[in-house]
């Protein structure tokens, strides 16, 4: 059965290695195991990023070719006798600190928008998955840590006298060694009555309390909880590497500003004046 890493994608140079679908081996290795919700977080978060790199490199390819066809900028070496400098002639301007020559490029950001236009909403739709695959996952570690009887009166009781004779001992290393004690014995009532409240009923501060959830996350749903911790991973990633896509997509809208794409500009609209 193939798996998402079967689907190879070319590297290249010119695109930052981060929006590659393989910059996902870190938090593959726990998400792709198979029947479990990991493998559909990891095709989600491999399409996001396959698309922001695909898109990335076409962008970079169109704006190589533009410039190829441009007529090459002069360079003028001036003697030393007039200060030595060099000097470029042409549609030039500084970019990333390098000399780049402009020309009109009008037809390629408007085939920029329109490839952005498609693309765009389905990198999203990979967003909005792994969103739904994350609070899946959440869910079930969540219901991992409760027990059945917790909401009822008597266990709403037992719960109460729980984080009270936890607030009770006098050390926080004793109340610490309490709770965990309970996460490895298996003890789901005593774990429930102190995560599914707040830490100060129990005498605990909130990295505590988060510490030890995270203990017993562990120790109760460890597939799951490993694969949450992924799953948060991979879309931060994926959320990213968009915004990466964002800003190059931008540098290319910004080249309708150039000087030859305004004077382009302003000679039709001086061609049509009167029609």
């Amino acid at each position: 059965m193939p798996t998402p890493f079967d689907e190879s994608t070319p590297i290249r140079t010119d695109v930052p290695l981060t929006l590659h679908p393989d910059s996902l081996l870190g938090v593959g290795r726990v998400l792709n195991q198979p029947d479990t919700l990991g493998t559909s977080a990891l095709s989600a978060a491999r399409e996001g990023l396959r698309l922001c790199y695909d898109l990335f490199g076409k962008m970079n390819d169109a704006e190589l070719h533009l410039q190829a066809i441009a007529d090459p900028a002069r360079r003028r070496q001036h003697p030393a006798q007039r200060g030595g400098r060099t000097e470029i002639t042409g549609d030039v301007r500084m970019k990333d600190g390098k000399p780049t020559r402009f020309v009109d490029a009008e037809e390629f950001v408007s085939a920029a928008e329109k490839a952005f236009a498609r693309v765009g909403p389905a990198i999203d739709r990979r967003i909005t998955e792994l969103n739904g695959y994350r609070d899946t996952l959440a869910t079930r570690v969540t219901a991992a840590l409760d027990h059945p009887t917790r909401k009822t009166p008597e266990g709403l009781a037992l719960a109460a006298e729980v984080r009270a004779h936890i607030k009770g001992l006098k050390k926080e290393e004793d109340r610490t060694r309490f709770i965990a004690s309970a996460i490895e014995t298996g003890d789901i009532p005593t774990v429930a009555a102190v995560l599914h409240a707040q830490p100060f009923l129990s005498g605990l501060d909130p990295a505590m309390h988060s510490t030890l959830r995270a203990r017993a996350a562990a120790k109760f749903a460890p597939l799951d909880s490993a694969q949450l911790e992924a799953t948060e991973a991979a879309l931060d990633h994926v959320a990213a590497s968009s915004a990466t896509l964002v800003k190059r997509y931008a540098d290319v809208l910004a080249l309708r500003q150039s000087p030859a794409v305004k004077a382009a500009k302003s000679l039709k609209a001086l061609g049509e004046t009167g029609r």
